[in-house]
């Protein structure tokens, strides 16, 4: 699954008559996208280019020239102030919803106030006003207002009537701008049809909107070739440019990504991120998720930080209703990987609540609110755990509200599973979404695509994996590892532990290194179906990969580490071994690591005494505790931390953080960075 179908960004949504590849429409020459609004009183400034064709009073023009100049909050008292003055005013109408869409993103009353403006423009001058005697392109602007904000609302049947009012009403052809609704309502042949004669224009807008079209529409119809072409096509026409160009690269790097060439998805991506800030896409969001799935934690957490700050650069907050869950769930995502499955869980929650809307995105809200609510499962599933890990080493007045609260996250897991279950029930987004990097697929991180097989049922999954198999078109070598790993978690948890463990060797072996998280998954199936079938050798094998990949995903599995454990001291040291035997996190095994607990650090050992992760006990901040509390205390902390990826920063420039387990130094380091992103 991965990005999937949410990777494609229409072009022509990012403009309000901006026109990012190409000048202005001469007939419609609205403003760039606004700078954030300037503080302070308005000032009725009528000397702008524009004044002189808006027409209209002083506050009438002086609200236009404000919106040409960026300033939004100037030209909200302004609408107001012509709003007051006169209530019939289509130009006031029309400023209020300019300003409520670009500068407020209250679309519903911005919908208002564009439809009043055209309603009182009509009883005036009628449909189709003369273009001489009349103030036709203030008209014009308010068509093309609804056009796009429309669009933004999934409104897509209204958005494709008015791109033909506009034709018929003003003599104006923005057949292009039809191209993503129908692609949106399903009409791919329309959709395709439209896009390829926009390309084959003389037209240099028609021709990037074209191609931006048809990446998405060969995409949808999940021709990855095809849709791979015309992404790089269109990113060829931005390349020798620094002011534009964001969409287009961010959307070649998501067809590259679905290509499996991750390297050229992230140099794809990195160019997007240096052009200008414009619509809904965030490449820096791209970049978290793609290094997070490669299991590179240092630029993961560079790109998170970085994304918040490209997100606060864009034209206007209308666009965060576009990808404000994207934007928490890919931090949710990494906060999960991090360990921090409380705080991510917070927000997987909020965005189960608040989806976000779909106009700009090829995908539509099924898709991305299944993929939310298995992400909310997993977050709460992992954070239930952690509660039950505190509670075994707690006081039994302690441990009470732990599980009370654990089963809490348990029944609010289990209602977003349902939620998520009722849109796989759909066979073809089942099938569909056990496809790697499929358009038409749930959204989901690929290293979280096994969590659809316990939702479905392993009889289900296995079924429905065959025939994703028989429909995927990648080469073996990339869809057979895949779909190997899946098959071995499907027979796992049906208890074929024979055939789950030789799957997920198979897997294992064949997945490549840009798969971390993945091959993670893949090493802790193996670890747990050895185990269960005695291959110690096998499985001490498999767990040493899973902890230098990503420890967490044995606790996200459900999975528990096997260790011997050793008291290295007396007293509380030998108390919190003891607490730390009862720990649904362990399976206390003569073969296992070793596990020596000490006052002040404990270590996880190799068989050969070899360290693999040291972990810091933290000193009581308050007073001194007695023996019992420093024991719950060493206790805790060996749990809190051992299945954390130690990061730590090495290079300021990029905040360059060791992903792998074994330094055993960074986790209050880890702690600031998630807690200032995080904020």
């Amino acid at each position: 699954m991965g990005i999937g179908s949410a990777t494609w960004v229409l072009l022509a949504l990012m403009t309000q008559g901006q026109g990012h590849l190409a000048e202005p429409d001469p007939v419609d020459p609205l403003a760039p996208a606004p700078p954030p609004a300037k503080p302070g009183m308005p000032e009725l400034r009528v000397d702008c280019p524009e004044a002189e064709t808006f027409q209209g009073t002083e506050v009438e023009r002086a609200g236009w020239c404000a919106a040409q100049a960026g300033e939004l909050k100037s030209m909200r008292t302004l609408a107001n102030q012509a709003l007051n003055a006169d209530e019939r005013s289509f130009r006031a109408h029309f400023l209020m919803g300019y300003v409520q869409h670009l500068g407020e993103g209250n679309l519903p009353k911005a919908l208002f106030h564009l439809q009043q403006a055209e309603t009182l423009f009509i009883e005036r001058y009628g449909e189709r006003p003369s273009l001489t005697d009349s103030p036709w392109r203030v008209y014009h602007r308010i068509l093309h207002q609804l056009i796009h904000l429309l669009g933004e609302m999934d409104a897509h049947e209204d958005k494709i009537h008015y791109v033909d009012e506009i034709r018929r009403r003003l003599d104006l052809d923005y057949a292009p701008f039809k191209s993503w609704p129908l692609l949106k309502l399903g009409r791919f042949d329309e959709a395709r049809q439209i896009a390829t004669e926009a390309i084959e224009s003389d037209d240099a807008w028609n021709q990037a909107v074209g191609l931006t079209a048809l990446c998405a529409v060969e995409s949808e119809l999940r021709n990855r070739q095809a849709a791979y072409d015309a992404c790089q096509k269109a990113a060829e026409r931005v390349q020798g440019s620094a002011m534009d160009g964001s969409i287009e690269l961010s959307n070649a790097g998501a067809a590259s990504e679905e290509m499996f060439k991750f390297d050229e998805a992230e140099r794809l991506y990195q160019e997007a991120a240096r052009r200008p800030a414009e619509g809904s896409v965030n490449p820096f969001g791209r970049l978290v998720r793609l290094y997070l799935r490669q299991g590179r934690f240092s630029e993961a957490m560079s790109a998170w930080r970085e994304m918040k700050t490209y997100r606060s650069q864009r034209p206007g907050s209308y666009l965060d209703q576009q990808d404000q869950a994207e934007a928490d769930l890919i931090g949710a995502s990494l906060l999960l990987v991090a360990g921090r499955s409380d705080e991510a869980q917070k927000r997987t929650g909020v965005t189960v609540k608040r989806p976000d809307r779909q106009g700009t995105s090829s995908a539509n809200a099924e898709q991305n609110e299944a993929g939310a609510a298995v992400m909310d499962r997993a977050a709460k599933l992992d954070a239930a755990r952690q509660l039950e890990e505190r509670a075994a080493v707690s006081t039994w007045k302690d441990a009470l509200p732990l599980w009370i609260e654990s089963l809490g996250l348990r029944f609010e897991a289990w209602r977003s599973g349902r939620k998520a279950a009722e849109v796989l029930a759909n066979p073809e987004r089942l099938v569909t979404s056990l496809r790697p990097e499929c358009p038409g697929s749930i959204e989901l991180p690929s290293w979280l695509d096994g969590d659809l097989i316990a939702l479905t049922g392993p009889g289900v999954a296995l079924a429905a994996i065959q025939e994703a198999r028989a429909e995927e078109t990648l080469p073996e070598a990339l869809k057979e590892p895949i779909f190997w790993a899946l098959e071995a978690e499907a027979h796992l948890l049906a208890g074929d532990e024979d055939l789950a463990q030789q799957l997920a060797k198979q897997a294992l072996d064949g997945l490549g290194k840009g798969d971390g998280l993945m091959r993670a998954r893949a090493a802790a199936l193996l670890a747990e179906s050895a185990r269960q079938n005695g291959d110690v050798d096998a499985a001490l094998a498999a767990y040493r990969l899973v902890l230098a990949l990503d420890p967490g995903v044995l606790r996200r599995l459900g999975f528990r580490l096997p260790v011997q454990l050793e008291a290295a001291g007396t007293g509380p040291v030998t108390r919190a071994v003891e607490l730390l035997g009862s720990s649904p996190l362990f399976e206390l095994e003569p073969w296992g690591f070793g596990l020596r607990v000490g006052e002040a650090e404990a270590e996880l050992l190799l068989p050969d005494g070899s360290v693999v992760n040291t972990i810091r006990v933290p000193a009581n901040a308050g007073q001194k505790d007695d023996d019992e509390g420093a024991a719950r205390r060493i206790a805790k902390a060996v749990q809190r931390e051992l299945l954390v990826p130690n990061i730590d920063i090495t290079q300021s420039d990029i905040r360059s953080l060791d992903g792998s387990l074994g330094t055993g130094k960074a986790t209050e380091e880890l702690k600031s960075i998630l807690e200032e992103v995080g904020k």
